[in-house]
């Protein structure tokens, strides 16, 4: 346990965005041991099925279904009708919807025998959203690019001190690496790295988050 904590920072301060067209299990799993940030094209959308998601289509197969987000109860067909409306890591919409297959084909080429405490989370950004600046504390953290499009800022925790409590997040982002996430592109963001993301339009992201049977106890009360 003490081994696995120590990892979580020991971070690569010279980590550079690595990139594949095309994803098998064995080169992720080597990749991810130097410890980059990892953009995948052609992985979100391999199953074909999904690829023609929209707030039009997912309203006219789930007719009258309303969305229970921590405490607020909002219709399916808002995300058509309205010109701004959120509903922001919900983990239980992908369910509802339909769209687990999905997400365990994504999950599948990332996982290990020694994984626990999978959680997937679906967002539904219509308008102008920004995702304030956040720092992934597991494992795995996947966000995967679902229908839209969204722009993303990678920070190592390098710059920590350079990026935390500041007002406007136009102040931190010469610190960060953009990256256009379109439709079908998956991001691996390593653990102790803060991102944000930002979107203006129509955006279905989906979020897939893991630690390990050594690591959960801590980096879910740190």
């Amino acid at each position: 346990m003490t081994k696995h904590i120590y990892e979580i920072y020991n971070y690569n301060h010279n980590a550079v965005l690595g990139q594949l067209q095309s994803a098998n299990k064995e080169e992720i799993y080597e990749l991810l041991k130097e410890r980059n940030p990892l953009l995948i094209h052609n992985l979100g959308n391999k199953h074909k099925e999904y690829n023609n998601l929209s707030f039009k289509k997912i309203s006219e197969d789930n007719p009258g279904h309303i969305i229970n987000d921590k405490n607020r109860y909002i219709s399916l067909k808002a995300f058509v009708d309205e010109e701004q409306i959120y509903v922001y890591k919900n983990p239980d919409l992908y369910d509802s919807l339909r769209l687990r297959r999905m997400f365990d084909g994504v999950y599948e080429l990332f996982k290990s025998q020694i994984q626990c405490n999978r959680q997937y989370y679906l967002s539904l950004l219509k308008g102008s959203h920004s995702i304030p600046l956040t720092q992934n504390k597991h494992n795995i953290h996947l966000i995967h690019q679902i229908y839209g499009q969204s722009k993303i800022y990678l920070f190592n925790p390098k710059h920590k001190s350079d990026i935390i409590n500041k007002d406007n997040n136009n102040q931190i982002k010469k610190y960060g690496q953009k990256i256009n996430l379109t439709q079908g592109l998956v991001l691996y963001i390593p653990i102790e790295w803060y991102y944000l993301y930002e979107s203006d339009g129509e955006s279905i992201i989906g979020e897939i988050e893991a630690d390990n049977y050594f690591t959960i106890f801590y980096n879910n009360i740190r």
